[in-house]
């Protein structure tokens, strides 16, 4: 494995600072080949990681034309990935980890299956809904929360439950318009607080929860022709309760005269209102957004042409830290920032199928 050191380009938007600029380092830790030919196969995964330096990262492939399933799970031991027993119970589909904003209460979620890191252990917590599991955000050390949708064909419905460190509990009117909502994504900046995005009508709202009930954020029009995100919300994250940061796309579409390109949509909560942040995102797709109380705010971007990269906004600042080209072309998975730190890990997959596990420090 060859080591390259990326230049990161500052991008001078949303009133960056044009004189900042730093120097990251990607590092390929991890590499693991896709199936070919008859046995070819679909490759996901999801990776986590708590404020102790600990990291974990499940890989999920399923073959083609089959039902089958398999997964291997990896630790990282702080010089590489070790491959380490499943927890039992592990089943389902559509991994995901979700960390408490200071690190300290790791989750893994297969399926509808909740799992919580206590000591090297993970614990199993059983929990039973209605409805699937949706997203999932961790707010402090036992404070999460799962956004649930689902319902038969001619009828839909959603929900939201919470972990208070001894069991699973609904929430009561899981957003201001009732039972019939989807809720899609969920983030929760500290303890006590959880905003979600809540689907009536076709119309998306941003809400927020804390100890005084639910209020709305009102969103305002996306830019462009026509003036309105024509895709869903694909990503939330919270770094404070006047920080906080979705993603959603646009899809090419002609209104009238004038065409929309697909590209990429983020928006910004500021404490006051939301703001449509005019970034350079054309023909691109935003995986994920993350966010951490000292590495700030992540969004990995997938381009049409062109290698993938990362955009990180910290102290009023925009860095870009594109992948290592060796190798062919590989687009974001996952990432997941250290909590307290300015690392993040990032899990890629390429044209071929192979899985990459990447470190930016």
């Amino acid at each position: 494995m060859k080591f390259v050191t990326v230049l990161v380009l500052l991008l001078a938007v949303c009133g960056a600072d044009m004189s900042a600029t730093r120097v990251a380092t990607w590092r390929l830790t991890y590499a693991v080949r896709g199936l070919t030919g008859e046995m070819a196969s679909t490759e996901f995964g999801a990776i986590g990681a708590t404020g102790r330096g600990q990291a974990w990262a499940l890989l999920e492939r399923s073959r083609r034309e089959s039902s089958s399933r398999s997964w291997t799970m990896l630790r990282w031991d702080g010089l590489s990935w070790r491959p380490t027993a499943l927890p039992k119970g592990v089943k389902g589909s559509n991994a995901e980890f979700a960390a408490s904003p200071s690190g300290d209460d790791l989750w893994m979620f297969t399926g509808d299956r909740p799992f919580q890191l206590t000591g090297d252990r993970w614990v199993h917590r059983p929990w039973a809904s209605r409805f699937a599991r949706e997203s999932v955000a961790v707010g402090a050390k036992d404070d999460v929360w799962i956004s649930e949708y689902g319902g038969p064909d001619d009828y839909s419905g959603s929900g939201l439950s919470h972990w208070d460190g001894g069991s699973w509990k609904p929430v009561p009117e899981s957003s201001p318009y009732g039972d019939h909502d989807w809720v899609s994504r969920v983030a929760a900046p500290d303890r006590g607080e959880v905003w979600a995005v809540a689907h009536s009508q076709g119309v998306a709202t941003v809400i927020r929860r804390d100890s005084s009930g639910w209020v709305t954020t009102p969103l305002p029009p996306a830019p462009g022709c026509p003036p309105s995100p024509a895709g869903g919300f694909y990503g939330m994250a919270a770094r404070a309760h006047d920080d906080v940061w979705l993603v959603t796309q646009s899809r090419s579409e002609r209104s009238g005269s004038c065409e929309l390109p697909g590209r990429g949509m983020v928006a910004r909560w500021d404490g006051t209102a939301w703001t449509w942040l005019d970034l350079p995102l054309t023909a691109t797709w935003l995986p994920a957004v993350r966010a951490d109380r000292v590495g700030g705010v992540w969004i990995a971007v997938n381009p049409a042409h062109g290698q993938s990269y990362v955009l990180n906004f910290r102290d009023g600042r925009w860095t870009r830290s594109t992948l290592p080209a060796e190798g062919g072309w590989a687009g974001f998975v996952d990432i997941v920032p250290v909590p307290g730190t300015t690392r993040l890990w990032a899990l890629a997959r390429r044209v071929d199928g192979t899985l990459l596990i990447y470190e930016l420090d």
